[in-house]
């Protein structure tokens, strides 16, 4: 069948052109497109960063209405309405496996505040932190992602909570989302704070910022000893301290998507926790746009204008 995808044809453009979807076989599942969260993976690529290749297909945090399945399927069927890992999805139709799709509950109005992919990384960083009774956390970066991370850490058995942000709008955010401490370093020493309020460093460290400077912040708050965890993605080489790394014997895990053994399990865990309701993308879900402004969404999410968190692109009925 034929359907519409948005392609970025060089950087700085994207073009609607139809292209072929083929028939699911197997285990696969055809899913129509109902929204699709705009990451910072699919802007880096519209920037031209780190040289992709072009045309270029994009688009993996969807969600939809399963349309048809492969003669092997066996837990969903057309009509299911599903959250899904795949790619390319930022078009009317994809094709993704059934293993990687999971159902809505019944009744959902705002299908982009079911994006999971995303909340699957954010499990997957808890999940690889293997955050321990009793830890103090610290958040460095408190926009989307971080504000993700917020809501997955184990709050019940944890010690104290600290989010890091330039943004005092994100601070109140991750202050209602868990986080009992908030420091902007534009105002105070983080350091300082931090020390102040636990009476050393931080044994879990997450960097959730992705630009340059914050794993050098991160690193700072974290004790002798203890985890830092990069979580945010740094798309530009940078220089890190690795020497301070070595000395103060850190921890230092990459908690990207290749980093689960499983991640899969990942997205189905997601899945979970959101239809009981552990997660709230209501906040943070803060553009839309139809699937006929893709060039718009794109230039938005690459320009974050004040008050933009995550973007949304949401398809016809």
């Amino acid at each position: 069948m034929k359907a519409r995808a948005a392609v970025v044809t060089r950087p700085g453009r994207v073009e609607l052109h139809e292209v072929d979807v083929p028939e699911p076989r197997g285990r696969e599942v055809l899913v129509k497109t109902e929204a699709c969260g705009i990451c910072m993976g699919e802007v880096h690529t519209f920037t031209g960063k780190p040289k992709p290749t072009y045309p270029a297909l994009i688009g993996h945090e969807g969600v939809g209405t399963v349309a048809a399945v492969g003669d092997q399927a066996v837990a969903l069927k057309p009509g299911d309405r599903v959250t899904t890992l795949g790619w390319p999805v930022l078009a009317e139709y994809y094709r993704t496996v059934e293993d990687q799709a999971a159902r809505l509950p019944p009744g959902v109005a705002k299908p982009w505040l079911w994006i999971s992919e995303p909340v699957a990384c954010a499990v997957n960083g808890v999940r690889g932190a293997n955050v321990e009774v009793g830890d103090d956390v610290c958040i460095v970066g408190c926009g989307y992602m971080g504000l993700l991370l917020l809501q997955a850490l184990p709050r019940s058995y944890m010690g104290t909570l600290i989010a890091v942000d330039i943004d005092d709008e994100k601070l109140i955010l991750a202050k209602r989302f868990g986080a009992e401490v908030t420091l902007n370093p534009r105002r105070s020493d983080a350091l300082k704070e931090t020390l102040a309020v636990l009476g050393r460093r931080a044994d879990v460290v997450f960097e959730a910022a992705g630009v340059p400077g914050t794993i050098s912040l991160a690193t700072g708050l974290t004790r002798n000893g203890g985890k830092l965890v990069i979580f945010g993605y740094h798309v530009d080489d940078e220089v890190v301290p690795t020497s301070e790394w070595h000395v103060r014997g850190l921890h230092v895990l990459n908690t990207a998507p290749q980093f689960s053994p499983d991640f899969t399990r990942e997205f189905q865990t997601a899945a979970k926790l959101m239809r009981r309701g552990v997660f709230n993308q209501e906040p943070l879900v803060t553009h839309l746009f139809s699937f006929d402004q893709a060039q718009e969404a794109l230039e938005v999410a690459q320009l974050r204008p004040r008050g933009y968190i995550k973007g949304a692109i949401r398809f016809a009925a």
